[in-house]
């Protein structure tokens, strides 16, 4: 799993695809707490902010993400930190870019103030992620004021953080999370899930199920239920489990397929619809309901440890049980799998540093953000 400080650096990276212009000067837009701010920096945080504005926009017809000046005079809906704000969209960039380089001046801040150092492997990664970018971009990304060193230097910053995540709260930090914490982390806010997939979807076509089909493949993921509740009971753990698992599969996943008109299915294929592994909190927000409930875990939740039960998600019949986690591994186990350190305390952790770099004492160049301001953006060259 890729550590979350990681991807949200490199997420922010390549969602700027141009941004600003050919204006090489001022090298600076001041600094946040005694740590400078380049002019490239301040380019891709607004650029991403523009990203964002644009998707929260309120366009008029015929009007797009690639109409600027639209963008910049339509009212934007969105949430900045954890306020739900409405305002124009010129305001609404200016607000989201400040608190992106206040969150860069905090990472920057706390790894030199905890005498923080990068592994070779990290800096490699950001160097690599920069090349790859710039290769595929790169010349959009130069027409628009941004250097490749930009791009790395916002992904070292990213790699920044999680080294600072992992002074303060790693194994040998300042304050180590507890092997008791991980497990009630393990227990109450993650899920160890079983499943078995029917597909609704034929994968060869992209077509998805007719309402006689889908009816056809809920009828039989009740009879996979039913063998599945027969032959893996609630006492029977994951290990011993997987054979039935993988049984039910070989013999309903492709009587699924066949219903949905598939001719070409290989049967051996039915092993990759079925498996085990642990949700963490990030995994499962995927399976949202919009309505304030879990698709997954209210489910396998209602029927307890061991109880299986069928979900619909859409895309497939998911035959689904929840069974303790630390029956099937140790916390050590885990953590080798899972970022289980940045699932526990990554959230409050940028919370954290976004609240620090708010609270920094501010000496931004009116004047230079003007000269990069959003107007500029552009989306093409």
């Amino acid at each position: 799993m890729k550590k979350k400080f990681i991807s949200l650096g490199l997420a922010l990276a390549m969602l700027l695809g141009v941004a600003g212009c050919n204006i090489t000067t001022p090298a600076t837009v001041g600094s946040i707490g005694g740590v400078e701010i380049p002019a490239g920096i301040y380019l891709l945080a607004q650029y991403n902010a523009y990203s964002t504005a644009a998707s929260n926009a309120d366009l008029a017809t015929g009007e797009t993400a690639n109409d600027v000046s639209a963008v910049l005079k339509a009212s934007v809906t969105g949430t900045i930190g954890d306020e739900e704000v409405t305002t124009d969209g010129a305001d609404y960039i200016s607000r989201l870019t400040q608190r992106a380089i206040e969150y860069y001046a905090a990472v920057e801040t706390m790894f030199d103030e905890l005498g923080a150092t990068l592994e070779d492997a990290a800096t490699s990664e950001a160097a690599e992620n920069a090349d790859s970018m710039w290769e595929s971009n790169g010349d959009v990304y130069e027409a628009n004021g941004i250097s490749k060193d930009t791009l790395e230097a916002y992904l070292l910053n990213g790699q920044k953080a999680q080294a600072c995540l992992e002074y303060m709260y790693g194994e040998n930090g300042q304050q180590p999370v507890t092997e008791a914490e991980y497990e009630e982390f393990l227990k109450n806010d993650c899920r160890y899930i079983d499943s078995v997939y029917l597909p609704l979807m034929d994968t060869s076509t992209y077509t998805f199920a007719s309402s006689e089909q889908a009816a056809a493949i809920d009828t039989l993921a009740d009879d996979c239920l039913a063998y599945l509740k027969t032959n893996a009971p609630a006492s029977m753990d994951s290990t011993s489990a997987y054979m039935i698992m993988y049984q039910a599969a070989l013999e309903y996943v492709p009587q699924a397929m066949e219903i949905l008109g598939s001719t070409d299915f290989d049967k051996s294929q039915s092993v990759y619809y079925c498996g085990s592994q642990l949700y963490t909190p990030s995994s499962l927000s995927s399976y949202d309901d919009g309505n304030g409930g879990n698709m997954l875990t209210d489910a396998v939740d209602a029927a307890g440890y061991g109880g299986w039960v069928k979900v619909n998600l859409g895309t497939a019949i998911v035959l689904v049980r929840k069974v303790n986690p630390l029956e099937q591994g140790t916390v050590s186990n885990f953590q080798t799998q899972y970022d289980l350190l940045s699932e526990l305390k990554g959230e409050d952790f940028t919370n954290e540093l976004y609240a620090e770099g708010a609270a920094m004492e501010h000496n931004l160049n009116e004047s230079a953000m003007n000269t990069y301001k959003a107007s500029n953006i552009k989306r093409s060259v």
